[in-house]
């Protein structure tokens, strides 16, 4: 009886035993299941925590970046609308100088014309000096005045030029050789200009002397006592000798 009471007692701790820790390893499991799921869970919080501020960080980055690039192009669009501005007004200049110079160009075409008819106008009525060269300055000027091409700016300015040259002619000698009807026969002579006012010549022997008479379009002689005077104002023209006061027939001077 002893010995199956012991058994049984064996027995019964054996099972308290078992039953304990059966007990206490399911209470282990159910004890470190919230906590391996609280660790799991609080890893991967801070995978996505990690993740969140890298993607923050990075969406920062980008919006950084936006705005430095909205901000070039709101500059760029400030500076295109001030140019288009500028454009629009620099057109609207053009505009107005191109219709001011249409209307320069209708007033002055036919004061271009009436300039160049004086300028004809003088040539036929002067001295016959430089005859060849002062039409065919003549002739330019009028294929220049004709061509719709050539700027009314550079018609004024090669008529400008014509005047100046006809104006020097006033106020400037000059000695050429030429040859004038004298006597019938046509004869080499020295000329003389004194400004626009007369032409005397010379024969090359030195012994006439005479001037051309614009009343009636022709070389008239003059007295051998002018001679000397002739000859001094040649050789003054010619620069062989310094200027002297000279006394020469000018006639009756009519202004035209």
């Amino acid at each position: 009886m002893n010995k199956g009471k012991f058994a049984m007692q064996a027995f019964l701790i054996l099972t308290m035993s078992w039953s304990y820790d059966a007990l206490a390893g399911d209470v282990k499991k159910k004890i470190e299941a919230p906590v391996h799921e609280a660790v799991g869970i609080e890893r991967r919080t801070q995978v996505q925590e990690v993740q969140w501020r890298t993607e923050r960080e990075k969406k920062a980055l980008e919006f950084e970046a936006l705005e430095k690039e909205l901000a070039m192009v709101k500059q760029e669009r400030n500076t295109e609308t001030a140019r288009r501005t500028a454009l629009i007004s620099n057109i609207s200049q053009q505009t107005k100088q191109l219709a001011d110079i249409a209307d320069i160009e209708a007033q002055m075409s036919p004061f271009l014309c009436e300039l160049l008819d004086k300028i004809k106008k003088l040539n036929a009525q002067d001295l016959p000096f430089l005859q060849a060269e002062r039409e065919k300055r003549i002739q330019a000027l009028e294929e220049l005045n004709a061509d719709p091409q050539v700027p009314v700016s550079e018609k004024f300015r090669k008529l400008m030029e014509a005047l100046l040259v006809e104006t020097e002619y006033g106020t400037t000698i000059e000695v050429y050789q030429q040859t004038i009807p004298l006597s019938g026969e046509e004869t080499l002579a020295n000329i003389f200009r004194l400004g626009r006012l007369r032409l005397f010549y010379q024969t090359l022997d030195k012994q006439q002397c005479g001037f051309f008479n614009p009343a009636q379009k022709v070389w008239q002689p003059l007295e051998n006592i002018y001679l000397k005077a002739i000859q001094a104002a040649i050789d003054m023209g010619s620069k062989r000798k310094p200027v002297e006061i000279l006394t020469l027939p000018l006639g009756r001077i009519v202004v035209q």
